[in-house]
C-alpha cells in the first residue's frame, strides 16, 4: 500500500542535544513521530520526519530550528521481510522512476514503513 504523503524537513545547527530540543517540541505539541532520519552535513544538523500532523509539528519545533518546511514524499507499507524492499526498488526501477532519498521504520512487527523521495512521486504511489 503506497499514498503522497508529507514529511517534515528541518535544516538547523549541529548542536549537542538538538534533537532532544526538537522533539521535546514536537513532543510538548502532543504530535507522534512515525518514521526519522537524521544527519549532519559540515556544522549543519538535517531531519526529516513523517509525523501524526507534520504542520503541527513543524509549527511546533520552528521556533528551535533555523527552517522547517512540509514536502511531498510517498509513504509505503511493506512486509517486515527479507526482499520488501528490494519488490519496491525493483518495481521503480523497472518503470523507470528514481529514488533520490529513501529511509524506512520498523517496531518488529509485521509491517514496516519505507518513505521515498523519487523523480515522480505520484506515479511511484500509483504503482506501489
Amino acid at each position: 500500500m503506497a499514498q503522497v504523503c508529507k514529511e517534515i524537513r528541518i535544516t538547523t545547527a549541529d548542536k549537542v542535544g538538538k534533537l532532544a530540543e526538537v522533539t521535546d517540541k514536537i513532543k510538548a505539541a502532543g504530535v507522534n513521530i512515525c518514521a526519522l532520519c537524521a544527519w549532519v552535513e559540515g556544522q549543519t544538523g538535517k531531519l526529516l520526519l513523517v509525523t501524526e500532523d507534520n504542520d503541527k509539528a513543524c509549527a511546533a519545533a520552528s521556533d528551535a530550528v533555523d527552517r522547517c518546511e512540509v514536502g511531498e514524499v510517498v509513504c509505503v507499507t511493506v512486509a517486515n521481510k527479507p526482499g520488501a524492499l528490494n519488490e519496491v526498488a525493483r518495481k521503480l526501477a523497472d518503470a523507470g522512476i528514481g529514488v533520490d532519498l529513501c529511509y524506512a521504520t520498523s517496531a518488529h512487527g509485521d509491517k514496516a514503513s519505507v518513505i521515498l523521495s523519487t523523480t515522480d512521486n505520484a506515479k511511484a504511489a500509483k504503482l506501489l
